[in-house]
């Protein structure tokens, strides 16, 4: 056996490659040459052992780095590939793989594979970075870093970064996203501050022309304009506009639209006036209790207001009879007629009658007629006992049994016809007219009889006709002044003009009214004038429970021109006591007052100047003076249609109002008498 040669000096040994070639190695393996990676831990072994440490949470966001990714972490093609795109040392794979398939491995260690390396062009030419996100390129020997400008990534800057994605872009309101950049923006009616990323409200009512007529009232982001209650406004005219709230069917009946208002009426001659809500209507109801009761075994007198009687009786008798007639009698009326007897107006008869408080006899007996009166004052509302006694040649009137007027006559009341001798009779009027008397009296009496008696008793039907009809009764109990039970009304022809005597100069004009009222209701007119040709009511005062323009419940007593309030004054309605209200008019001025207290004006001064000039020319034409309501007119007439209930009496210029001197007056109206408040219970 040949001994082994010996061993010769020593061949140089080749210097260790530098770690990054021999990482290099390992991509060029997979890339170009095609071998075999080496598993993961035997790649490891040629890093020299160390403790690994890079288990940061942002390691992955730092540059790669050689002794990090191979040395600290588990050696992988990954650790590599982040070694050879960012350390200078190494070189692309593809292009590094050409050298080696041109000069062979690099541990040949050949020049020339050091010189290919090196002699890589610029990554960077031609430019492979996007132009408009790129602040520069930079040439990392066989690979390249494109730098991004602001608001651009991605490996070539290509890709826009969208900074409204987190946090809005720190904008306030609105952000856009724009290629490589972003802006705040702000909603209408704001505008963007000067840093450029909040914003602030923009005050619109700055510019006078914003809302035109209206008010302007900023808003955040944006502004109103604002009109008064019953006003729209208008953007094309930039104006106030009334609205028709009628046309809404606010109105349970009657709907009047005002500028910026309206008002609702009902149908007060029916019973109706407005509710709480000011839109529905509701029953007019007694709000003071009156002492309604009547008493059956009563004849009231006056329930004809035309004057006629309300009991005729006559009488047949075989023989010649004298007339004996006794009664009860109670009143407060200082004129009008108890009763007739005897035959045709042209016969016998006598009629006894009131006067001036007094009783008068007026009698005719054989074409001859005479007036006689005597006895005291009998209207004071006490009851009293009258009597009539026929003898033989007098008439004697008796009052509680005295004898007030004894009047010698020549004949007798009952007179022989056909064979009997005949009486008429009739109680609270006369069978012909008042102008035919001996002396003309106002007939109509509102008085009360009971306990009557005539001819010794022949008058049960009487009875019996006054039980079944309680118009016919009387109230059991009353006190002086008339009464209004809130369904009829009186009227009167009276002039307000005044001629002075002075020819050429103009006529003047002047109402003067006090009326003493004691309501039972809210609600009702006190004193009116109505034009009849016209239909119009110039002028009226009322209680309302409401104010109109306020649409407030509120007892009233309001003074109108038409349908123009000119003054209101509160007034306790309801408490059951007797209040004063004075209206006064006359050129230039108008004052409405309430137990003494003027009323609040609801006009300016030109709007009364107006008003009274409408009144005046109203005067001029022929005018009825109306107490306690008013005729069929439209509701928007005057503020008040419904009737009045409860006591009231008038003076118009200084004069008294006597009912039974109306032109004309609802029979259920009492002339001269008016039931008492309840007494409230203890």
């Amino acid at each position: 056996m040949a001994p082994s040669p010996s061993p010769g000096p020593a061949a140089p040994r080749a210097a260790p490659l530098p770690l990054p070639l021999r990482l290099l190695l390992l991509l060029l393996a997979s890339e170009c040459a095609l071998a075999a990676l080496l598993p993961a831990r035997e790649a490891t072994q040629f890093l020299r052992p160390r403790q690994r440490r890079a288990f940061q949470v942002f390691e992955e966001a730092k540059q790669g780095h050689l002794e990090r990714e191979c040395v600290e972490e588990l050696c992988s093609r990954e650790e590599a590939r982040e070694v050879f795109e960012n350390d200078p040392e190494t070189v692309s794979g593809r292009r590094a793989g050409c050298c080696i398939e041109k000069y062979g491995s690099p541990y040949a260690k050949d020049p020339g594979f050091a010189t290919c390396v090196q002699n890589l062009p610029d990554q960077c030419t031609p430019n492979p970075c996007d132009k408009k996100g790129t602040q520069a390129c930079q040439d990392l020997m066989g690979n390249f870093f494109c730098l991004c400008k602001a608001g651009w990534g991605g490996r070539l800057c290509d890709r826009d970064v969208n900074e409204c994605s987190q946090e809005n872009g720190g904008c306030l309101q609105i952000c856009h996203n724009k290629p490589g950049s972003f802006h705040c923006a702000c909603h209408s009616g704001f505008q963007l501050s000067s840093d450029g990323r909040t914003c602030q409200d923009i005050d619109e009512c700055a510019d006078s022309e914003a809302c035109g007529e209206a008010r302007c009232k900023n808003l955040p982001g944006s502004y109103s304009c604002l009109c008064d209650k019953g006003f729209a406004y208008s953007s094309q005219e930039k104006a106030c506009r009334d609205v028709d709230e009628c046309l809404q069917g606010r109105c349970e009946q009657v709907c009047v639209n005002s500028p910026g208002s309206y008002t609702c009426h009902c149908d007060g001659r029916g019973g109706l006036k407005l509710s709480q809500d000011m839109d529905t209507c509701e029953d007019i109801l007694p709000c003071v209790p009156f002492s309604m009761a009547k008493s059956v075994k009563s004849l009231y007198l006056g329930r004809m207001f035309s004057g006629t009687p309300v009991i005729r009786l006559r009488f047949k008798r075989l023989q010649p009879t004298r007339l004996v007639a006794e009664f009860d009698f109670r009143t407060f009326d200082p004129e009008g007629i108890l009763l007739f007897a005897g035959g045709h107006q042209d016969s016998t008869w006598i009629v006894l009658a009131l006067r001036a408080g007094r009783l008068e006899l007026q009698l005719r007996y054989n074409g001859v007629g005479r007036v006689t009166s005597s006895g005291p004052v009998i209207n004071h509302g006490m009851w009293q006992t009258i009597s009539v006694e026929e003898l033989a040649r007098n008439l004697v009137i008796k009052v509680n049994r005295d004898a007030v007027m004894k009047i010698a006559v020549a004949g007798d009341l009952f007179q022989p016809e056909r064979g009997l001798y005949h009486l008429n009779l009739t109680v609270g009027g006369i069978p012909f007219h008042e102008k035919d008397l001996v002396q003309p009296i106002n007939p109509r009496l509102d008085g009360c009889m009971r306990s009557w008696n005539w001819l010794n008793g022949e008058d049960t039907t009487i009875q019996e006709t006054v039980k079944a009809n309680t118009k016919m009764q009387c109230f059991s109990v009353t006190e002086r002044g008339s009464f209004y039970p809130g369904s009829g009304f009186a009227f009167y022809s009276l002039d307000y003009m005044r001629t002075p005597l002075d020819i050429g100069t103009e006529s003047t004009w002047e109402i003067e009214v006090v009326a003493h009222i004691r309501p039972a209701a809210d609600t009702g007119v006190l004193f009116a004038l109505w034009v009849p040709n016209l239909r119009a009511v110039p002028l009226s005062v009322a209680l309302v429970d409401y104010h109109s323009t306020k649409k407030l419940k509120k007892q009233l007593v309001v003074l109108a021109v038409e349908h123009v309030a000119l003054a209101l004054m509160e007034i306790k309605v309801c408490d059951g006591q007797e209040h004063m209200v004075t209206i006064s008019l006359r050129e230039g001025e108008a004052t409405l007052e309430v137990d003494g207290t003027r009323g609040q004006s609801e006009v300016s001064a030109a709007q009364l100047q107006e008003r009274l000039a409408v009144l005046e020319k109203h005067l001029r034409s022929p005018v009825l003076t109306f107490a306690g309501g008013l005729p069929d007119v439209p509701v928007t007439s005057a503020p008040v249609t419904a009737f009045y209930r409860g006591c009231m009496t008038l003076e118009v210029n200084r004069r008294l109002l006597d009912l039974d001197e109306a032109a004309y007056k609802h029979s259920d109206i009492t002339a001269h008498s008016c039931p008492p408040v309840e007494p409230t219970a203890a």
